[in-house]
């Protein structure tokens, strides 16, 4: 029940222990206090966090440093904020969204052009270990802001780019579970799309500056309705 948060923040800002804690990321309490007993070392911001069934937190980021480490990026922590030695995935850029698959493979999306030292254009998934999967290179043209997994394994990816693999996708795509491009699926959005939720009916609500998607006029937040005969998306509110 304890609430983890990461972002551009100072803990100073809690006034439990001014000066005395980590910044950019911390645990609250039920009640919403500071966990004081969670003091992570993170030397940037944070954009990203997603626990694992055993308690770990990967954590993603503008990040150089965790714990004493370098973590360039991404990083898992212990249950207890503590850095997990045996996790040594990096990003060379900024990592701003983490998925969580069922078999433990982690998707993330950013800024970056290569993970591990090997090329990946802003999206890339890594083994349970943190290695590259190395069968699975989508290659978007430009940031990629949030990734999301649809209930039967689907890749949703929202943000800036206008293709996904040499493909026009305009803000808005999907992959399927082996990181090809979902060839029925392209609701195309005139602006940038900076966040995504799926509900539990399997419908996929988009935030961010566009005014139009689908063709359809919507002020900076639309809902797409999943169509399994068609097999795409298609603009409902």
């Amino acid at each position: 029940g304890k609430i983890l948060v990461g972002g551009q923040f100072s803990a100073q800002g809690w006034e439990e222990e001014p000066g005395e804690l980590g910044n950019f990321i911390a645990r609250l309490n039920t009640d919403g206090m500071l966990d004081t007993g969670f003091t992570p070392s993170v030397d940037n911001f944070v954009y990203s966090m997603t626990v694992q069934a055993d308690g770990r937190i990967l954590i993603g980021g503008s990040f150089g440093v965790v714990g004493p480490a370098a973590h360039q990026g991404i990083a898992r922590l212990n249950a207890d904020g503590t850095e997990d030695t045996g996790f040594n995935a990096s990003a060379n850029g900024l990592v701003a969204s983490i998925a969580l698959q069922a078999d433990g493979k982690i998707l993330l999306g950013g800024g970056f052009t290569s993970i591990n030292g090997v090329p990946r254009n802003r999206v890339a998934r890594l083994n349970p270990d943190g290695t590259l999967d190395a069968g699975f290179d989508p290659a978007a043209d430009n940031w990629v802001f949030s990734v999301a997994l649809q209930a039967d394994g689907i890749i949703l990816l929202e943000a800036d780019f206008t293709a996904i693999g040499g493909v026009t996708r305009n803000r808005i795509a999907r992959l399927n579970a082996d990181g090809t491009l979902d060839p029925g699926f392209a609701p195309e959005a005139d602006n940038s799309v900076r966040n995504l939720a799926i509900q539990a009916d399997g419908k996929v609500l988009v935030a961010g500056f566009f005014t139009e998607v689908g063709g359809a006029a919507r002020h900076y937040m639309a809902r797409l309705e999943n169509d399994a005969a068609a097999g795409s998306l298609a603009v409902t509110s």
